[in-house]
């Protein structure tokens, strides 16, 4: 009969528990290497700061014929991580008071002919430059901004992330 650890009970032997904190340990290190390594890679540098740009500071188009809608055309973000492009990032564009100004701009994420809900905000990712175009999913209709009161803002911040990347002022006349 195995020595108990425990004198005058019952109870697991010293060798089958060794084998089990035996079988543990390298899972435990390999989990403090692995967390110790994400928490290092996450850490925040100096010149290694996630920064995004729209190509202006503020996007005007003229309003379309009632009923119709039109691509809102030369909208386009570049994010950078530490001075370079950031390929693969995922940002999410979002439309200030896009309840007031759904009739005047919004992002239609259809394909073909079937066109989905309007949106107020869609993820996208950055391509190999590190640019978004949102010629393709950003729409303008028919009413003027003015003509709702919202002065309707464009912003670019990284999924996951609460820190805006950029913002600029959109407007349909």
């Amino acid at each position: 009969m195995p020595k108990s650890i425990d004198v005058g009970r019952r109870g697991v032997s010293r060798r089958v528990l060794l084998q089990g904190v035996g079988a543990m340990v390298p899972a435990v290190a390999l989990a403090a290497a692995v967390e110790g390594t994400a928490a290092a890679a996450a850490a925040p540098t100096a010149d290694g700061a996630v920064r995004g740009t729209f190509s202006a500071s503020g996007y005007s188009w003229t309003s379309q014929a009632p009923g119709e809608q039109g691509f809102a055309s030369g909208v386009v973000f570049l994010c950078t991580a530490g001075g370079l492009p950031a390929p693969g990032r995922r940002v999410r564009f979002s439309i200030s008071s896009f309840d007031a100004v759904a009739g005047s701009v919004w992002f239609d994420a259809g394909t073909g002919r079937k066109a989905m809900d309007r949106r107020g905000y869609l993820d996208l990712d950055t391509d190999a430059a590190g640019t978004v175009v949102l010629d393709r999913w950003l729409r303008r209709g028919g009413v003027p901004t003015t003509a709702v009161a919202a002065r309707p803002v464009l912003r670019a911040q990284l999924v996951g992330s609460e820190k805006i990347l950029a913002s600029a002022r959109l407007s349909v006349i």
